[in-house]
């Protein structure tokens, strides 16, 4: 059965990122009534930063919340391009998972997939995308893209490759990405809006990125919250 992403336009980044807040808000008090500890996933890079704040101001248990980013640059933690670092500092009250659980990439994504396995199924994922039609770092034409984006293959972690630098990266699979009780995609832009229109047309020219498959993939709605 197919399930049909949603999106939700708003006029200004401002009152989009509102609403974001308070939906996830929601999500995770909703998750924290049922149960002891919620996981949450969220993207790193310049759009998260102004969500950041105002989910910090969200009423809710902070201290019961699990935290890691859907994806990372392999460079030290304390790098101003950590997107752990970015994620560490505006939650601070949240427990954040750093993806680097080794000394190289490969060891990293496995022991980081098996510290995430504890908290299956999340009760958010919260992604960001590129006008390259990348989501976390799973880039159009990198090695082992096609293993990544298969649904049914089993939720792990990854090495990826970046086409700019820093090149080396971990990411979470699709597989992994989509057991959540909630899944959204947070994009400004009138390049992105282009992009998401032809995908959620289902376009010819959309199906080989890998946008293309988180959006009509299966297990769990996409909610797109997009802004100009």
């Amino acid at each position: 059965m197919t399930i049909s992403p949603s999106l939700l336009s708003f006029p200004d980044r401002e009152s989009c990122v509102r609403q974001l807040a308070d939906d996830l808000g929601l999500q995770l008090r909703q998750t924290l009534a049922t149960r002891p500890r919620a996981g949450l996933l969220l993207p790193g890079g310049s759009s998260p930063q102004l969500l950041l704040p105002l989910l910090r101001g969200q009423a809710l248990d902070w201290d019961r919340v699990d935290l890691s980013p859907t994806d990372e640059r392999w460079v030290a933690s304390d790098d101003p391009a950590s997107n752990w670092r970015l994620l560490s500092a505006g939650l601070p009250r949240a427990h954040c998972l750093d993806p680097r659980q080794a000394s190289a990439p490969e060891a990293a994504a496995i022991g980081w997939a098996q510290h995430l396995g504890g908290w299956h199924p999340f009760a958010a994922v919260l992604l960001g995308m590129g006008e390259d039609g990348h989501f976390a770092s799973l880039f159009p034409g990198m090695p082992g893209l096609a293993a990544a984006l298969d649904p049914q293959a089993q939720p792990g972690a990854l090495p990826g490759l970046a086409p700019s630098e820093p090149r080396q990266r971990l990411s979470l699979n699709l597989s992994m990405l989509c057991d959540s009780g909630w899944l959204g995609l947070l994009a400004f832009g009138e390049c992105k809006r282009e992009l998401l229109d032809a995908v959620l047309l289902d376009e010819p020219r959309s199906r080989d990125l890998p946008i293309h498959a988180l959006a009509w993939q299966v297990r769990q709605p996409l909610r797109i919250y997009w802004a100009p």
